[in-house]
């Protein structure tokens, strides 16, 4: 049996994983390291002679410099449950860029039958992605947008908590368990700080009063503009405010040059599902979030 050789990849490798990797992981992993969403020697791939069998990546925002993420590149073997080895070594990778918590994500056909308690990771969550062209489906004419910057850090913070309030996504229910309500809305606003985005992106929708009723930011994940938060106020819920947000922010998108947005909706977040489903996304894909601790 030959011997498997386990490594980190270097700028070299990048041709056998331009050759090995099917196109469109290959364009997704180029797209990742021209946006310094990721590197070479954050590639860590197993090979039989030469031959790719499997690949991970680290992945973080652009500008942040430490791993937040690890995802699986389709080799040769797509259908074979990761290589504990390799997986070991893409932890000690993000450990010694000084990562302190790494989440991984597959895709949930991939990981169906897979359980990484013996890396130490624990299951986080469910998750159901989607995609639109617009235009979403909206019916309100009684509400106008701001952008967020006009306001001060402490009312986004503010209204962030509002607008997370009785919110059934679990991420959202840990945090604020475990920080406080105040605490998880200025990690949101953190992170999606940290995130690639253009201020212009970022809406308050007020009512007819002037108060403020409802919240998108955009950013881009990876490459991908991505709703990172959208939320509305309890007491105005159910009355297309968030359609009317996406409505808002679509040619905005569009003269930023991206035709398609995506969502990301927990699981059990059954409300938000209904939401985007009828305000005009299209669900495209779910997958399973795994969260390791590294102290």
């Amino acid at each position: 049996m030959d011997t498997l050789i386990y490594r980190t990849a270097n700028d070299s490798d990048l041709r056998i994983l331009q050759s090995e990797l099917n196109p469109n992981a290959w364009r997704r992993l180029a797209a990742w390291m021209d946006l310094s969403c990721t590197r070479s020697s954050w590639i860590t791939l197993n090979l039989r002679r030469g031959v790719l069998v499997q690949a991970l990546v680290l992945l973080t925002h652009s500008g942040y410099g430490i791993p937040l993420e690890c995802v699986r590149l389709p080799g040769q073997m797509i259908d074979r449950p990761i290589d504990r080895k390799l997986f070991r070594l893409a932890i000690d990778c993000a450990k010694s860029c000084g990562a302190r918590e790494l989440f991984y994500s597959a895709e949930e056909e991939l990981s169906q039958s897979e359980s990484f308690d013996d890396l130490g990771f624990s299951y986080w969550r469910g998750v159901c992605c989607y995609e639109s062209r617009g235009p979403f489906i909206s019916n309100v004419d009684c509400c106008r947008t701001a952008e967020a910057g006009m306001f001060p850090r402490a009312e986004i913070v503010s209204l962030i908590e509002q607008t997370s309030k009785f919110c059934d996504d679990s991420q959202t229910r840990y945090f604020q368990r475990s920080l406080g309500s105040d605490g998880d809305a200025k990690l949101t606003l953190e992170t999606m700080q940290l995130a690639s985005h253009d201020a212009s992106w970022w809406l308050v929708a007020l009512g007819r009063d002037g108060q403020k009723v409802g919240l998108i930011l955009p950013v881009l994940n990876y490459g991908e503009l991505t709703i990172g938060f959208i939320g509305v106020l309890p007491a105005f819920r159910g009355q297309g405010i968030a359609s009317y947000l996406l409505n808002q922010f679509l040619p905005i998108a569009n003269r930023s040059g991206y035709a398609t947005i995506y969502t990301e909706v927990d699981e059990r977040n059954k409300s938000m599902q209904r939401t985007v489903s009828k305000t005009g996304f299209r669900l495209v894909q779910r997958k399973q979030e795994w969260r390791l601790t590294m102290f």
